[in-house]
Order: C-alpha cells, then structure tokens, then sequence
C-alpha cells in the first residue's frame, strides 16, 4: 500500500521516497588453511620487495632521495630536470589499496633538508620511508604482518601492524 498525498501547488500525486533497510553488519571472511596464508605472505612480501626496490630505483635519479608512491609513479612531475622520467610503478596500479586480505600502508619519515632540494631532488623528498602490510583480518584472511622500509630491513610481527618510527619498522623481528 503506497502512500500518495498531493501537493498544493501542482496538484499531482507524491509518492515519498523509499526507507532503505539498515546494511547487515559484515560477515567476517571464513577461516583460510595454512597454505593459503603462506601463500598471501608471499605475495604479501612481493609486493613489499616491489615497492623498495621502486623506491631505491627512484632514489637513483633523486640525488639518493626517496618519495611518496606518487611520485614513483610520475618521476617527472617531481623531480627538477627529469621530465622525461620513466614511471617506476606502474601508475594504473593502486599500489596502496587492499588486496588478497592484506592493507599496506605507505610511512613517510622525515622531509629532505632544503639545501638537499636546492641540488635538484624534489621538493617531497624523503629521507628515509617505511612501508606496512597487515592482514585486513588478522588469523583470518592473513597470518603475520610485515615491514619494509628505506635501510633495507624487512622484518614481521605476529599480529597487528608493525610499529614504525621516523621511516623506519622497528622494533619487529627480522625475516628469516
């Protein structure tokens, strides 16, 4: 049964807009075996190993400076002089959105020092940077969480995001 009312001007019929039902809560993810959160690990850690090596890549061309994830996407657009900069990742991929259970987080540390972007690196470099994946669902869609950063350590903990501080994972256990 609708309910129609008519409006005193234009005198047509008004059917008033329908109550959307509140969203069920979320149901969490099912329970993945071991060898399926081995193998997110993994990918897990490729995606890590992918974005440091993007970075040290960057740095080359950045008087040995790091920067945003943006910027590895688009080197020309930040650096001073290199306008014809190849990307270093891919900038059709969404590098920081979640994906197979796991977020990964981007953790900047402190800013180059002005004299550093007077010599030609860009003016959002970074002096140091981590980078965080952690399962979306701890236990459930991923086991440990992991940590990467500009010093080359690649570390896990067992659950939770690891803690960093200026740019750097620590403290966590190294990967063995």
């Amino acid at each position: 049964l609708a309910l129609v009312t008519l409006s005193a001007q234009a005198q047509e019929p008004v059917t008033p807009a329908p109550v959307s039902a509140p969203a069920p809560p979320a149901t969490p993810p099912p329970q993945l075996s071991a060898d399926q959160i081995r193998s997110r690990e993994r990918m897990a850690l490729l995606s890590l190993s992918t974005l440091v090596q993007a970075q040290q890549t960057y740095a080359a061309m950045n008087q040995g400076l790091f920067d945003s994830i943006t910027c590895l996407t688009q080197p020309g657009q930040c650096i001073p002089g290199q306008k014809d900069a190849t990307a270093v990742l891919d900038p059709g991929y969404h590098w920081l959105e979640p994906r197979l259970g796991y977020v990964m987080r981007f953790h900047p540390g402190a800013a180059a020092s002005p004299d550093q972007i007077r010599r030609g690196a860009s003016a959002s470099s970074l002096v140091a940077f981590a980078l965080t994946i952690t399962p979306e669902h701890p236990g459930r869609t991923g086991g440990r969480a992991f940590c990467a950063d500009s010093a080359g350590q690649m570390c896990f903990t067992p659950g939770g995001a690891p803690p960093v501080k200026d740019g750097r994972c620590e403290p966590c256990k190294k990967l063995q």
